[in-house]
């Protein structure tokens, strides 16, 4: 074998050794990427298909794609995820909490959902439930830099 042959060889053992022996961090979302293992692809399709939709000049119609996904298949943490971050969009507040209360139910660790749960009832003008939740986010939630300003604001607005 020549040279850049061996080198070729050796680099490609060298990135599989690496990705064997890397740590496995989780992200926020590792419960809906093992959803989506085990999701039907064509659910997943579906999903992806209606986000691409709604970024498009026809949101209304990815809307309702992804909501028949959450009938469908009503523990989707990815349709049930949107679909509130949607309705949070356009002001509906009590949708948000439904939507959010079933993501919470699919996985009470996401602590995102927490942050939704406060702003849609700090928009409900109902404050010891958004204070409530705010809390729980802010002393849960440790990345999310941007959500964690807003949740602050919030509960400075409420004091």
């Amino acid at each position: 074998m020549k040279k850049p042959q061996w080198i070729a060889l050796a680099l490609t053992g060298v990135v599989v050794v690496l990705i064997l022996i890397a740590p496995n961090h989780t992200g926020k979302f590792e419960d809906a990427e093992m959803q989506a293992q085990t999701t039907p692809p064509d659910i997943e399709f579906k999903i992806d298909s209606a986000l691409r939709i709604i970024a498009s000049e026809q949101p209304m119609q990815g809307i309702l794609l992804l909501r028949s996904v959450a009938e469908e298949d009503p523990f989707n943490f990815r349709a049930q995820y949107n679909l509130g971050k949607f309705s949070a969009q356009t002001g509906q507040w009590e949708k948000v909490i439904e939507r959010f209360e079933k993501v919470q139910e699919i996985d009470p660790e996401f602590a995102e959902t927490d942050f939704w749960l406060g702003l849609a009832n700090f928009n409900l003008q109902r404050p010891t439930e958004a204070k409530s939740f705010l809390e729980s986010f802010v002393s849960r939630e440790k990345e999310n830099a941007q959500l964690l300003n807003e949740a602050e604001t919030m509960l400075n607005q409420l004091k």
